[in-house]
């Protein structure tokens, strides 16, 4: 008869098999982050091919999933302000940068937010009151950027495609004479 309170060989055995378990999935999730890491090295390489920098994509794909994205304007306006100091960049015309910065708001912001969201996939829910003329300007926007993605693509990647075709090298044709 076994001692009251002796489990150690079942307590081992449990724990064996919740190491197993949670080992599983860490191990799964190893392989889907590597996975979704190469995928990300391949796009940012061909992205790269077409003049398109890892950090331009950071910056927009940070700019997109911002949960404040007065910080992102914040940021660009200091770092501008920067590069100016330092005069790397002329100075913004018109005066004060940030006096600029808020010029750009009301129809044009929204009319550009809008059309981002059609390029990028995004729901078709402006945000807006429905039936407001912002409501309808980001409508009209995402439409057209949903229809540029949609209809200008498909030729830009054929044009891509061919033109890898045409830079590829020969293949060795295969010589079955003997």
């Amino acid at each position: 008869m076994t001692a009251i309170g002796d489990n150690s060989s079942k307590a081992e055995t449990d724990h064996r098999l919740l190491v197993a378990y949670y080992h599983r999935k860490d191990l799964a999730n190893h392989f889907e982050a590597k996975r979704i890491a190469d995928e990300r090295k391949a796009n940012r390489k061909n992205a790269n091919s077409h003049g398109i920098s890892s950090q331009k994509l950071d910056h927009y794909l940070k700019s997109v999933v911002a949960d404040d994205k007065q910080k992102v304007v914040d940021k660009h306006l200091s770092d501008r302000q920067n590069l100016e100091w330092m005069g790397l960049i002329a100075k913004t015309s018109g005066g004060d940068l940030l006096d600029q910065a808020e010029r750009v708001t009301g129809e044009t912001l929204v009319r550009a937010k809008g059309f981002q969201a059609g390029l990028l996939g995004n729901d078709r829910v402006s945000g807006y009151m429905a039936g407001s003329d912002e409501d309808h300007w980001w409508l009209t926007s995402y439409d057209e950027g949903r229809k540029e993605y949609d209809t200008k693509l498909p030729d830009l990647l054929a044009r891509i495609n061919e033109q890898a075709d045409i830079e590829a090298p020969p293949e060795d044709e295969d010589d079955d004479e003997g």
